[in-house]
């Protein structure tokens, strides 16, 4: 298994596991008491819209909350949910308001739904086929921010400039790695694309980005990932931020690490930052942020048997603890490092040739560290300084 290294001397704090910091929030009943508003005549077709949807969604018996995203518990105050987006689990799911489930039954777009992030996950819709999900966010293009479990729309991430900026870079990163291997040795950018999780039903997911070497397209595959029989890709990267770790997980498992798919999966969380605090001299945002790295081979080699597959690496690269108090531990270049292995990215590739090994270093600064000090095995590694920079750019200077 690769292990990202650092320049510097971790702190003990630089580096936390997954159960130190998944705590449950409790959260007190709330009950409404407000009186509901007087119609009037021009909100007739919305109002009839609505109650369209609210009567298919109480008829439905195929809603199973308990499934919905890992185990979400409702809260009826949509008004008043509490910001998560720094937790690895919660315990609640906000519904949708009037103008929220209208929204669904139209043709709008995401961005034009103007959702409080702090309401996140947010139910929009029930009793629906995947079907007519499919039809509606193809409209849109906002696969990759919803969830579809048992006929139930939730919205679990928005399209902010921090999470677009984030799988813009590492992609850059991750590419410029190949830059001088040959043509057959290089790897491909799929992007967002369909990946179908159940090829009969049409069901798919959308990663924020996914990398398969070119070796591996133009021949039948025994499992294909679509219906031009395409193999699935090696590399999977997520960003998530208002989407909890615990609904990450659950879908690495269930998907992209499910046998005969994708080998590596590189997920970055973007902590909280609704408190918009920043260091009072530099303007330095203070924010927590993780990488965090899965990987089938590594998880196998330590356990044969192993049926689930939890992150072989968590990496602390914000300008934050845990606890919110300012570090210093990825302050500068070559602090934190995100490494990959040429055995899991050329993973499946038919030999000969023999497969490329290389040990490559991506930073924006130089000199780079000795190569071999960071990677155990040939691969890549990638400077997390560099993320960290272009997400703090990101989110703008007020």
């Amino acid at each position: 298994m690769s292990t990202a290294s650092s320049a510097a001397e971790d702190s003990d704090e630089s580096r936390y596991p997954l159960s130190y910091v998944s705590k449950k929030r409790k959260r007190a009943e709330v009950e409404s008491t407000s009186a509901p508003k007087p119609r009037l005549q021009s909100d007739l077709s919305v109002t009839e819209t609505i109650n369209q949807l609210r009567l298919s969604s109480s008829l439905s018996s195929s809603y199973d909350l308990s499934n919905l995203a890992s185990g979400f518990e409702m809260n009826a105050d949509t008004n008043n949910g509490a910001n998560t987006s720094d937790a690895d689990n919660i315990n609640y799911i906000n519904e949708a308001d009037e103008k929220e489930i209208y929204w669904w039954s139209t043709k709008a777009s995401l961005g034009s739904l103007d959702i409080d992030e702090k309401r996140l996950p947010l139910v929009l819709a029930r009793d629906v086929t995947f079907s007519q999900f499919a039809k509606r966010v193809e409209i849109i293009k906002a696969r990759r921010f919803l969830d579809y479990q048992n006929g139930t729309v939730t919205i679990i991430e928005l399209p902010t400039a921090e999470h677009e900026i984030t799988h813009a870079k590492f992609t850059r990163q991750f590419t410029s790695a190949f830059n001088n291997v040959s043509a057959q040795d290089d790897i491909c950018v799929l992007g967002a694309i369909k990946l179908y999780t159940n090829l009969p039903s049409n069901e798919y997911q959308e990663p924020d980005a996914c990398f398969i070497p070119r070796r591996l397209l133009g021949q039948p595959a025994q499992n294909p990932c679509d219906r031009n029989g395409n193999p699935w890709p090696s590399i999977i990267f997520e960003v998530a931020s208002s989407e909890t770790l615990q609904h990450v997980k659950a879908k690495i498992n269930k998907f992209w690490l499910a046998p005969n798919r994708c080998e590596d999966v590189i997920v970055i969380k973007l902590g909280n930052w609704e408190r918009r605090c920043r260091n009072t001299t530099t303007r330095r945002p203070l924010r927590r942020l993780r990488c965090l790295k899965f990987c089938r081979a590594a998880t196998l080699r330590q356990n044969p048997n192993a049926t689930r597959f939890e992150p072989i690496e968590e990496i602390e690269f914000g300008s934050v603890y845990a606890n919110g108090r300012e570090s210093q531990f990825c302050s500068n270049p070559h602090m934190k490092w995100i490494t990959i292995d040429c055995d899991c990215i050329y993973a499946d590739c038919a030999q000969p040739p023999p497969l490329p090994s290389f040990y490559t270093i991506i930073s924006s600064q130089q000199p780079y560290p000795q190569p071999q000090s960071l990677l155990q095995r040939p691969g890549v590694a990638i400077d997390l300084y560099d993320i960290q920079q272009d997400i703090f750019l990101a989110m703008g200077p007020n």
